[in-house]
């Protein structure tokens, strides 16, 4: 697999644990799993009435690939629907499978993975995080 994966950028995401952790209290979890490699993604989320989430905290054990877009949803996931990350789990996906445009605002940092374009594999390590936050936030 190339080098060029495996960017600064997209390491240093990989080694942000900021919002690494599980929330107390009420909160809403799902968890998303990568049967091929072992990738797991528990994702606890905090919203309020209006189904805004609030706060995210997240206990990847997985490749830096997930670890990073994880992170990278963990730290823009604040002020965010499931409704609303559903769109940007599209545009990301477009962008690795079509060639689409990376999502734009704070969720241009994603087009770190464009490189993982030619590498359909891993493109569910890029998802996974996203299935994670589907699976907490539907069930709502």
């Amino acid at each position: 697999m190339s080098d060029e994966i495996y960017a600064k950028e997209l390491l240093r995401w990989a080694a942000d644990v900021s919002r690494a952790g599980s929330l107390p209290g009420d909160r809403k979890t799902g968890t998303a799993n990568n049967a091929m490699c072992g990738d797991r993604v528990p994702m606890d989320f905090e919203v309020d009435p209006t189904h805004e989430i609030c706060d995210c905290r997240h206990e990847t054990k997985a490749c830096v690939i997930t670890q990073a877009a994880t992170a990278i949803l963990a730290a823009n996931a604040v002020g965010e629907t499931g409704e609303s990350l559903g769109r940007v789990r599209d545009r990301v996906a477009a962008m690795l499978k079509d060639g689409a445009d990376a999502p734009s605002g704070k969720w241009s940092v994603f087009s770190i993975f464009v490189p993982v374009r030619d590498h359909r594999s891993r493109h569910t390590c890029v998802l996974l995080p996203f299935e994670a936050a589907a699976k907490a936030l539907d069930a709502s």
